[in-house]
Parts: C-alpha cells; sequence; structure tokens
C-alpha cells in the first residue's frame, strides 16, 4: 500500500500539471463557444434585419401596386359618376319639359272645356227662348 502512496504522490504533480493544461483547454474552448454564438446571434440579427427589410420593401411595392389600382377604381368611379349626372342631368330636363308639356295640354283642356261651358249655355238659352 505505501508503494501505491508513493506512486500516487510522484503522479501527482503530473496530474496536476495535466489537470490544469485541460482546465485552460475547456476554458478556452468555453470562451470561444460563448463568443462564437454571439458572433453568430451577431450574424443572425443582421441577416434578420435584411430580411426584415426586404420583406417591409416588398411590402410597400405591394401597397404601391394596391394604390395604384384603387386610382385606377377612383378614375372609374368619377367617370361613371360624371356619365351618370349627365343622364340624371338629361333625365330632369325631360322630366320638366314632359311637365311643361302637359300643364300646356292641361290649359288647352281647360279653355276647350270652357268653350263648351259657354256653347253649352248658349244652346240651352236659345232652347229655352224658343219654347
Amino acid at each position: 500500500m505505501k508503494l501505491s502512496y508513493k506512486l500516487l504522490l510522484l503522479s501527482l504533480p503530473v496530474s496536476i500539471s495535466a489537470l490544469s493544461i485541460y482546465s485552460n483547454i475547456y476554458a478556452e474552448s468555453k470562451t470561444s463557444q460563448i463568443a462564437e454564438p454571439a458572433q453568430t446571434r451577431v450574424d443572425h440579427s443582421e441577416k434578420t434585419t435584411l430580411r426584415l427589410s426586404d420583406d417591409i420593401g416588398k411590402m410597400a411595392d405591394r401597397i404601391g401596386v394596391m394604390a395604384d389600382r384603387i386610382l385606377a377604381m377612383a378614375d372609374k368611379i368619377l367617370e361613371t359618376q360624371r356619365i351618370q349626372w349627365k343622364n340624371v342631368e338629361l333625365t330632369q330636363k325631360n322630366i320638366l319639359k314632359s311637365m311643361e308639356l302637359i300643364n300646356k295640354t292641361l290649359e288647352q283642356n281647360n279653355e276647350l272645356l270652357k268653350q263648351m261651358i259657354q256653347l253649352n249655355s248658349k244652346i240651352i238659352d236659345c232652347m229655352c227662348k224658343n219654347k
């Protein structure tokens, strides 16, 4: 047993030295692992930002296309309203003309009725005188 203690004591400095080396290597690897993900995160962040910027650009393009379509539709709506207004105006003029014609016809009818009443009145007067 004494021999195993001696061997252990003799190998202990070597083991401590090896442990120290392994510890340094491990620390360096952990540091690089920590630093690497940070750099990777920066790279990913940059890529994500670029993708987001690209997406925003695409959305802006789509909005521009939609705005162009809306303007084209608005132009068509305005043209339709111009045409309809002309139709409404023409219809109003025609209705007014029709009303004027109907009014004139009614006035003429009233005049005819007046004349007929007067004529009938004269006929009745003549008939009464002849009796």
